[in-house]
């Protein structure tokens, strides 16, 4: 697991004034790490999701030793009512220029701040303010589209944009089998694959873990499977890059140390031919990645381990709903009965 160490001596934070809350700009990594512990006990009160809450914050920092993150912290009568934890980066829209992006969400996951209603405008103002004065343009992505996110734009004079929304799958009503919300050639999909592996005799072995110890001895094999289909159609892979893997490894080992990742892998005559990594947050079961090694696809493996996932999920106390966590096409999916609404927050 990674760490951010802060530094024995923290920049004192900057107030920002004209709001109706007491608000604490805080820049610099030392300053933002001993901020987060703070940040994580609102965002866990406020049923903040994971992608927006300490894990992913740590593993966006950790491979960005160049960042300069800042923080705002907006204080009531109570304690910290907002937090938000940002970074710089150059800002592909304007040649030379940099935006402020949360450390929260990122490559289309729910990002998120963690605010009470009274006190997201005065966070929008805060963050608007922070960015004005580091020169850069304020863009908050992946967004979910709700009152806090509307007053948080609002305070800081943003526009609202739509994103495209995120498919779930709601636990079906007792007495309904899980492969009941599939649709008719899904299913078929699946019998195909099952009796192919036994007609050609292939032996299926499937397996869950959320043991770190377990997870961090399959990385190997997960990181080839994750290569396999880029490699074969002769794409880019996000692993080529040192920060690409570095992000990839520090997302996975985050999660698993917060104890909140699972593998579901499917091994055929002993080769893994498929992988999901989901993550448990609440009442959900989050969909965080999947493949599959291509030379096994006559077998859709994919496909199958994926149902496996769903059924195991949705049969699980808890588990209200299956949240495939980016804004995919629908019609990629097994399932989706729903979709939660995301927004972009630019000034």
């Amino acid at each position: 697991m990674s760490t951010l160490l802060p530094a024995p001596v923290l920049p004192a934070p900057r107030t920002v004034p004209g709001v109706r809350h007491a608000v604490e700009v805080l820049e610099g990594a030392a300053a933002v790490a001993a901020a987060l512990p703070e940040a994580e006990r609102l965002a866990a009160a406020l049923g903040q999701p994971l992608t927006a809450r300490l894990p992913w914050w740590r593993a966006r920092l950790s491979v960005q030793p160049e960042a300069a993150p800042w923080a705002v912290l907006v204080r009531g009568a109570t304690g910290c009512a907002a937090a938000a934890a940002l970074t710089d980066e150059p800002d592909p829209a304007l040649p030379g220029a940099r935006r402020s992006v949360l450390l929260s969400g990122g490559g289309g996951y729910l990002a998120g701040v963690a605010a009470a209603p009274a006190a997201a405008a005065d966070l929008g103002r805060a963050l608007a303010a922070g960015a004005a004065a580091r020169g850069t343009r304020l863009e908050l992505v992946d967004l979910p589209d709700d009152a806090t996110t509307r007053a948080l734009a609002a305070g800081a004079g943003a526009v609202v944009e739509p994103l495209a929304p995120v498919p779930v799958l709601h636990r079906p009503a007792p007495g309904t089998e899980p492969v009941a919300l599939l649709s008719h050639g899904t299913r078929k999909t699946l019998r195909k694959s099952r009796n192919r592996i036994t007609t050609d005799g292939v032996a299926a072995r499937l397996g869950f873990t959320a043991d770190a110890a377990e997870l961090e001895a399959l990385l190997p094999e997960l990181e080839s499977a994750y290569r396999d289909r880029d490699d074969a159609h002769g794409l880019a892979c996000a692993l080529d890059t040192a920060a690409g893997r570095g992000a990839w490894l520090a997302r996975v080992r985050e999660l698993s140390a917060a104890g909140a990742l699972e593998a579901a892998t499917l091994h055929l005559d002993g080769e893994l031919a498929a992988y999901v990594l989901g993550v448990r947050d609440g009442e959900r079961y989050g969909v965080l990645e999947g493949r599959f090694r291509t030379r096994f696809a006559r077998y859709a493996p994919g496909r199958l381990l994926e149902f496996c996932v769903l059924d195991r999920a949705l049969r699980t106390d808890g588990v209200r709903l299956l949240d495939w966590m980016t804004g995919v096409a629908p019609e990629t999916l097994l399932a989706a009965d729903g979709a939660d609404a995301r927004v972009a927050v630019r000034t």
